[in-house]
């Protein structure tokens, strides 16, 4: 008798706590290691659900719980560095008229202790301090050799750990050493244009909560976005040299950038400097900000997710909501292998991998392109970029903008083929749903 699929994920962030959860509901064994001493901890950043992460939540039973503690976003300003607003117009309002769900802010700790706590058998499933050194794979399975010395061993490795995935890095390496290896394979192709200070303040008086806050300038651009009780903040500057090496920043950099970012306007009466005043040093970071997408998200037995494929900036928003839709694409292929009967045979998986692949590259490509533009348009990257968000955005249709543009994408994204919900509808209609009947 075939022995029962087991799968193990690599990274407990919110893509990787949401693969557990749909395979979950796939009913497939599995188990998921993240390295830090604990899943839920505070550090950095905000998160924008968009209308089809709401609805993938939703299928799974938890959107309740993380519209508790998130702000249903509505509208966006954008003003230049010294506060001059240059525009403000409706943005998730229309998405929610057309698709039936909310726009959420919340931060990327309350996303993970929801998806972590709600997860069922999570003291069993989910394990700490488990950091990946090294995989084995072969005809009849994976081996995982962890930090600690022990010693995971399952069908599959989907690699959910970041832009620095160390599943990628010997991903990377068991191609350049099999047949269809390339020897000069470049095994790090993301490259490093900008840098951003993320942290959160406690809300300060006269801002509108709900508010997506953008100031725009040479070279740098910051997004703030005011909750229930915190404001996230996240302030990117272009890097003088593109850069494909880490670095960690120290706490003396840190405090460089941060006082010459004193001027910045956050919100069009509110400076940086003035928040700074409110910030709890701890939970703020000063980290590189990587960009790119790979070529080859899978390999024998191993296939990557989330930032370990595509990276983005912050800039428009799609890091996790990408993730996610990529996470549900590629459990649907592994849950029809079970429903179909196939065995987890290297040649099977390969051909779930491909298909995950086709489905999702050509969207993923698309997103980190405008990702791209996005970034270098606020931050001014060439004059006609300062001209056309200087004078000629303001002056735009932008609500129609957002209708045309994004309705068509976000109607287009997937839900777990093999989860039966109703769900919520707008005026434009989900184009894919579950597969089964409620």
């Amino acid at each position: 008798m075939a022995k029962s699929p087991r799968v193990i994920v690599a990274g407990g962030g919110p893509v990787g706590l949401y693969t557990a959860h749909a395979l979950a509901k796939a009913n497939i064994d599995y188990v998921l290691l993240e390295q830090q001493p604990e899943i839920v901890r505070y550090k950095g950043a905000g998160i924008v659900l968009l209308p089809q992460t709401a609805r993938l939540c939703d299928q799974l039973g938890i959107l309740k719980q993380m519209q508790e503690p998130a702000t249903r976003l509505h509208s966006k300003t954008n003003s230049l560095y010294n506060g001059q607003q240059l525009v403000d117009f409706r943005l998730f309002e229309p998405m929610e008229e057309d698709h039936g769900y909310p726009t959420l802010g919340l931060s990327r700790s309350e996303m993970i202790e929801i998806l972590y706590k709600t997860l069922p058998e999570r003291e069993t499933r989910v394990k700490t301090n488990a950091r990946v050194i090294e995989i084995e794979s072969n005809a009849n399975g994976v081996r995982v050799y962890l930090a600690d010395g022990s010693v995971e061993e399952g069908s599959l490795v989907i690699g959910v750990d970041g832009a620095h995935s160390r599943t990628r890095d010997i991903m990377d390496r068991l191609i350049r050493e099999s047949t269809e290896g390339v020897a000069n394979r470049e095994p790090y192709p993301m490259v490093t244009y900008f840098k951003a200070i993320f942290g959160r303040a406690p809300v300060p008086k006269g801002v509108d909560i709900g508010r997506f806050y953008e100031a725009h300038g040479n070279g740098v651009a910051s997004q703030t976005v005011p909750g229930k009780k915190y404001a996230y903040f996240s302030i990117l500057r272009k890097l003088p040299t593109p850069t494909t090496a880490r670095h960690r920043y120290s706490e003396k950099e840190l405090e460089e950038e941060v006082k010459s970012f004193a001027d910045l306007h956050l919100f069009p009466n509110i400076t940086f400097g003035e928040i700074w005043k409110t910030v709890k040093r701890d939970e703020v970071s000063l980290v590189h900000l990587e960009e790119g997408i790979i070529d080859k998200w899978h390999h024998g037995r191993i296939v990557l997710l989330g930032d370990s494929v595509h990276k983005m900036t912050p800039i428009s928003g799609m890091g996790v909501n990408t993730g996610m839709q990529s996470a549900a694409v590629l459990v649907n292929q592994l849950q029809n292998m079970i429903s179909s009967g196939s065995e987890f045979t290297t040649e099977a998986l390969n051909e779930a991998f491909e298909s995950y692949q086709k489905i999702q590259e050509p969207v993923c490509r698309m997103t980190v392109m405008q990702g791209e533009m996005m970034t270098r348009m606020v931050t001014w990257n060439t004059w006609t970029a300062w001209l056309f968000d200087r004078f000629i955005v303001p002056w735009m249709d932008l609500e129609g903008q957002v209708k045309k543009q994004f309705s068509p994408i976000i109607s287009n994204t997937f839900v777990l083929d093999y989860v039966p919900f109703e769900g919520k509808a707008g005026q434009v209609p989900w184009v894919n749903g579950p597969k089964v009947k409620v």
